[in-house]
């Protein structure tokens, strides 16, 4: 049997990673997608949905009112609330709309297979290697944006605005999967890059710290030497040594 089930969230990686847990698990599923409730309100009118997953704060219209609509247009849709934020009215009111389940945010992939398996009776199988987290998949191209615009003032803003996530998610998210908030890893980031083009370039100091996207000179030192426990000319000097004496041996 197959089933219609639309997901509707704001941030497209969510709805991403809820699509990718369906598809390896083997879920018997015609998956339709929305970024909003107003969009996914017009999609139940014109098609038959089994299973509604929709997160709750979202534009235009929410989640709990989505599914006050959604129970008018059809009665029988077995709706799944996805949501950030852990406040007991929100569960309460999904209650109240005969709402199957109630997941937080970000979900744990045990319990999103056991509510599918429970709405369905379908036990999920899942092949090959295991899926990608949601979480994994977004902080890796946080990281992939940090690499690529290091050079340039960027921000937690615009790093979330990357990934379509909130600046106060992101963080809370960064800081889970990480053990450390973005803008030390941005920092880090910058100092080994700017470590390895002191050992392996004659570019000059105040040059690399501009390369790096630290225009403030003396502020680059200072956080080189917290970092290294020596400044970047004596970090440099070190290297050089150390280059010399690599060649000694070989000779």
């Amino acid at each position: 049997m197959m089933f219609n089930v639309l997901v509707v969230d704001d941030e497209c990686v969510q709805r991403e990673g809820i699509k990718d847990l369906i598809s390896h698990y083997g879920f018997p599923f015609q998956v339709l997608e929305a970024e909003n409730g107003k969009v996914a309100e017009r999609i139940l009118v014109q098609n038959a949905i089994d299973i509604l997953i929709t997160d709750v704060r979202m534009p235009l219209m929410d989640g709990l009112e989505l599914s006050k609509q959604a129970r008018k247009t059809q009665q029988n849709v077995k709706i799944v609330i996805c949501s950030g934020y852990d406040e007991f009215e929100y569960a309460r009111s999904a209650i109240r709309l005969g709402v199957v389940n109630y997941l937080l945010k970000p979900l744990v992939r045990e319990e999103f297979l056991q509510v599918m398996e429970d709405i369905t009776q379908i036990r999920p199988y899942g092949g090959g290697p295991e899926p990608e987290s949601m979480e994994s998949k977004v902080i890796r191209q946080v990281k992939d944006y940090v690499k690529d615009n290091h050079q340039r003032d960027i921000s937690l803003s615009e790093a979330a605005h990357d990934v379509y996530l909130s600046p106060g998610y992101l963080s809370i998210l960064f800081k889970k999967e990480t053990g450390e908030n973005f803008s030390k890893y941005l920092s880090d980031y910058r100092l080994q890059r700017a470590s390895h083009l002191l050992a392996h370039s004659n570019m000059k100091i105040n040059d690399i710290a501009g390369a790096v996207g630290i225009d403030n000179h003396s502020y680059f030192a200072k956080l080189f030497r917290i970092k290294f426990g020596v400044s970047p000319l004596q970090f440099r000097e070190c290297g050089v040594l150390h280059d010399r004496m690599d060649q000694e041996q070989i000779q």
